[in-house]
């Protein structure tokens, strides 16, 4: 029981840097636009968008317990694996995907909190079990596909908006304003509450397996942890990633509520149906979606940060949970 609760301690720190990382990585996808000159289209250092969206995307977090019990469920190691893996396992898993999480928002890299625990699992479990661990099915239907076919829902979403709303009167409004108002502040607000609802339950999910047999034996414990990690990410480093977003965000402001409205509303969809969206790739189909050269210029960096989720941070997590996964083994032998 001690060397169990010890491995459960330590397993809610891990959580805690990972969900603080998630929160300085992901909370400039929501603010980027309030953080952003609108004259000159440079960024401008300002406290406050941080606050506001650390604040939502920690509310979010806390409200997942209650929102997204479905996506809760698709997380837990045993959904993932044939067999219900040790704590070890899990440990480091938290460990690599936080190792992943941390190093891109040093290197102003935005990436997919989803893919890194994804890929801390899924090939952690193949270098130690074999790939024939695995619940394949339950991967590819309620996580791989869902993971795939996100960006794209929310591409087709928006253009079909886009299309709907293309009328001569309406494009004039939209480029000709290129200001920041309340309905950029309210939209922010709900992109970063929904990625709370949507990110939470798959880290609590592994913090909860770790405290099983525990005398912190809890759901809620991992959920504040990760609610005030993200907060606190969003406020000490959320303008890292920022920064590195200044351009590859629409500037029209009705190509940036669309984009917006469609990200929360799909990603919160997603969370209370149990599937398993990356906020950080949804924003970005959502963005490339406007119909005609708004959308275009946005193509190519949504497929490419796609492409890189798949090809770089998914491995990437996997081989950082291998090492934490070995070192492990070494210092508790």
């Amino acid at each position: 029981m001690g060397l169990m609760s010890i491995t459960a301690d330590i397993g809610l720190v891990v959580l805690f840097v990972l969900a603080f990382g998630n929160g300085a990585n992901d909370v400039g996808k929501s603010i980027v636009a309030l953080m952003t000159d609108p004259e000159t289209a440079t960024f401008r250092p300002r406290y406050s968008p941080l606050v506001w969206g650390g604040i939502f995307s920690g509310l979010g977090s806390v409200a997942a317990i209650l929102i997204s019990v479905r996506l809760f469920s698709a997380f837990t190691p045993q959904s993932f694996l044939q067999t219900a893996p040790g704590s070890s396992f899990i440990l480091a898993a938290l460990a690599g995907a936080a190792a992943w999480i941390l190093l891109a928002t040093l290197l102003r890299i935005q990436v997919s909190t989803t893919h890194a625990i994804v890929g801390a699992i899924i090939v952690q479990a193949v270098y130690l079990l074999g790939a024939s661990s695995l619940q394949w099915d339950f991967l590819i239907w309620r996580i791989l596909l869902p993971l795939a076919a996100g960006p794209f829902a929310a591409f087709v979403g928006v253009y079909v908006l886009s299309r709907l709303s293309h009328r001569r009167g309406a494009e004039a409004s939209e480029t000709s304003s290129g200001r920041v108002g309340i309905a950029d502040w309210g939209s922010a607000a709900g992109v970063a509450f929904a990625r709370g609802v949507n990110d939470a339950p798959k880290m609590a999910a592994l913090g909860t397996f770790l405290l099983l047999g525990t005398p912190e034996d809890t759901v809620w414990l991992p959920y504040v942890i990760v609610g005030v990690a993200v907060v606190a990410g969003s406020l000490v480093w959320g303008d890292r990633v920022a920064k590195t977003l200044i351009g590859h965000t629409p500037q029209q402001r009705g190509h940036r509520l669309k984009a917006h409205a469609a990200t929360a509303v799909l990603i919160s969809a997603g969370a209370y149906f149990g599937d398993a969206f990356s906020t950080t790739h949804v924003s970005d189909g959502a963005a490339a979606g406007h119909h005609g050269k708004k959308g275009r210029q946005f193509l190519r960096s949504a497929l490419r940060g796609m492409a890189t989720a798949w090809m770089v941070t998914l491995p990437m997590a996997g081989l950082f949970a291998i090492a934490a996964s070995i070192l492990g083994a070494r210092f508790w032998g």
